[in-house]
């Protein structure tokens, strides 16, 4: 994923949805902190996790269904949207949608998920895949351990879980 690929998913979502802001969570999200980042984990995803106003569920599926995966728009295109709910980043600190970052695109705006907040729901999930993400983020200086850290305090989980997480952000820093 590219920064105008995220860029016309704002587009089209504000667009065809009516929606003049939202919040995109996950992977994509960095493109609004580092517009042309290196080939790698940071750009291996072709999704952009979209949650609408008010959490409306009915709406993020139909943004699935409308520019989703395998829709026209991404097989045109060969990214897509997926629409999601705020209980999806289930490892992301309290209070990461005040620390979004505003990416507008003429009238519209996806608040893209802090840096930070983004690579704790990452070690969070624990995916292989995550792991790499967030060992590139802190390679890159995008994110720093002492943050990530701080922040670790206000997620919402087990604190053996929450040990975990705090191995996870000390291993990404190696």
């Amino acid at each position: 994923m590219r920064r105008s690929q995220l860029q016309h998913v704002i587009l089209e979502i504000g667009r065809r949805f009516g929606i003049d802001e939202f919040h995109v969570i996950g992977s994509a999200a960095m493109l609004a902190v580092l517009p042309n980042p290196p080939e790698g984990a940071l750009t291996a995803t072709r999704d952009v996790d979209v949650i609408p106003p008010d959490d409306d569920e009915k709406l993020a599926d139909r943004i699935s269904f409308v520019l989703g995966e395998a829709s026209e728009f991404d097989i045109e295109y060969g990214y897509y949207a997926q629409g999601v709910t705020s209980r999806t980043p289930r490892y992301a600190p309290a209070g990461w949608k005040s620390r979004a970052v505003p990416l507008r695109v003429e009238q519209y705006t996806g608040w893209c998920m802090d840096p930070h907040d983004v690579v704790l729901s990452k070690l969070g999930a624990g995916r292989e895949k995550d792991l790499d993400f967030a060992k590139s983020a802190a390679a890159l200086g995008l994110v720093r351990r002492a943050e990530l850290l701080a922040r670790l305090r206000e997620v919402n989980c087990p604190d053996e879980y929450r040990s975990q997480i705090e191995a996870r952000v000390n291993a990404s820093f190696v």
